[in-house]
């Protein structure tokens, strides 16, 4: 799938290590997902990362 806010990057699925929460993320803009892909859901990924307690690093994640 492709990414709706750049229209670029494909969307892949990844795993926070600290806690296991799965999250959808684009590999272009570092927009993630918790639940449905869409224009009004995405959020920023160092936002995100800090408000889960990680550091915004694409090294807390698994994919």
């Amino acid at each position: 799938m492709v990414c709706p806010y750049c229209e670029q990057g494909r969307i892949i699925t990844a795993k926070i290590k600290k806690n296991n929460k799965e999250i959808h993320i684009c590999e272009e803009c570092d927009t993630v997902w918790e639940g449905e892909i869409n224009l009004m859901t995405g959020k920023g990924f160092d936002n995100f990362m800090k408000n889960e307690g990680c550091q915004p690093d694409w090294s807390e994640l698994e994919i």
